[in-house]
């Protein structure tokens, strides 16, 4: 399926006001400080069985940094293990392989205003001109009215996608009642990859007080302190060479890749009490995905996260930790969501949590042991 050959100056439904954030309320200019945690997410692959194609990473630095600013935001530090392109950006991260491109994007960014010029550059670069697939995913907001206009609704988003991708299909994982997940996908039949692939996805909110205050400047001195003091060196797999970035005066963000592969692993962290939101992304192969779960959340402490885990057919360490999500229940934690989403050339458990209660002593009544509490839905 090829991507459309509409561009974004033809697009006349969408004009600046609609995708520039300069448009949108300051909350600082009203005296409150807000900071959107929540990232969106996109990610494109591009079908490298094309006469004369090449790879993404061939695309210039200053091409890559052209686009990063219509989207609003910009490279801090890079980092590459000569298969894997890896950007820390103001806002967040980006990743570039040869077949796929991954850019997260938080705050009041425009991510989605990037998508014409992604599809150009890897057209102009790459001779890449055919869309595998595309993944846009994002949380819900907890202030969606300082977004820029195309991102104020998942509604105005898949307007705006479909414009882009032939045959797209959106959902939204969750209750419409609480927290929730939306995502944009192609629906056309494709090839399945012929190796393994998946991803698991936490995104963490309400951390402790205790657990937040590591990741600013007062607490350490830059963002390998941090990487350190945090713990986060001691969950992600032996091996992996970590880049961060520790902010002024609070937040945090790191890149992690490992040796001589496409596998990644990828951290932010927004500590602000009243809005905090940590997310942890990876598609490592190297340990147990739901034993990296468990580490994640000990790390973190959350009292509430959404869990993703994509796994295509090949992938048996995503297929085991999908059944284990189905099956078994997290430690600590109750379970009020639980969904399964059957995609073209992979399969999505969607899964959200809530830190279980302690049982109330009342020495009239039995006592409640934790797996008790933990154990009902």
């Amino acid at each position: 399926m090829t991507a459309s050959s509409m561009t974004f100056s033809t697009i006349s439904d969408y004009d600046d006001a609609y995708l520039d954030s300069r448009a949108v309320p300051d909350a600082d200019s009203v005296g409150e400080h807000f900071f959107e945690g929540a990232e969106k997410l996109l990610e494109i692959w591009f079908d490298r069985d094309q006469p004369e194609s090449t790879s993404l990473r061939a695309i210039p630095r200053a091409e890559l940094e052209a686009m990063l600013d219509i989207a609003q935001c910009h490279i801090l530090h890079s980092a590459s293990n000569g298969v894997l392109d890896s950007y820390v950006l103001s806002e967040s991260s980006m990743f570039v392989s040869d077949e796929r491109i991954i850019l997260k994007t938080c705050g009041t960014t425009r991510l989605l205003a990037a998508v014409d010029r992604i599809l150009h550059l890897a057209q102009k670069y790459a001779n890449l001109s055919v869309v595998q697939n595309v993944y846009y995913s994002r949380k819900n907001f907890l202030r969606p009215e300082l977004q820029p206009v195309a991102h104020r609704s998942f509604d105005r988003e898949i307007e705006y996608l479909d414009n882009y991708f032939e045959d797209g299909a959106a959902f939204c994982m969750g209750s419409l009642k609480q927290d929730r997940w939306y995502l944009y996908t192609k629906n056309a039949p494709q090839a399945p990859l012929p190796y393994a692939d998946h991803t698991l996805e936490i995104l963490m909110t309400d951390m402790p007080q205790e657990v937040l205050n590591v990741y600013t400047q007062e607490a350490c001195i830059d963002g390998k302190d941090c990487t350190k003091k945090s713990g986060i060196d001691k969950i992600v797999p032996d091996g992996t060479v970590i880049h961060e970035e520790l902010f002024e005066p609070c937040g945090y963000s790191m890149n992690g890749l490992l040796p001589n592969s496409d596998q990644y692993v990828t951290i932010h962290v927004t500590p602000e009490p009243k809005f905090s939101y940590v997310s942890f992304e990876t598609n490592q192969r190297s340990s147990c995905l739901y034993e990296q779960t468990l580490n994640v959340l000990d790390c973190f402490k959350p009292n509430k996260f959404i869990m993703n885990v994509f796994a295509n057919e090949e992938s048996l360490s995503g297929k085991e930790t999908q059944r284990r999500l189905w099956e078994q229940h997290i430690p600590g934690y109750k379970r009020v969501s639980l969904q399964f989403l059957q995609l073209q050339h992979d399969n999505l458990v969607y899964a959200q949590f809530v830190k279980a209660k302690k049982p109330q002593s009342d020495s009239s009544l039995p006592s409640l042991t934790d797996d008790d509490d933990t154990s009902s839905d």
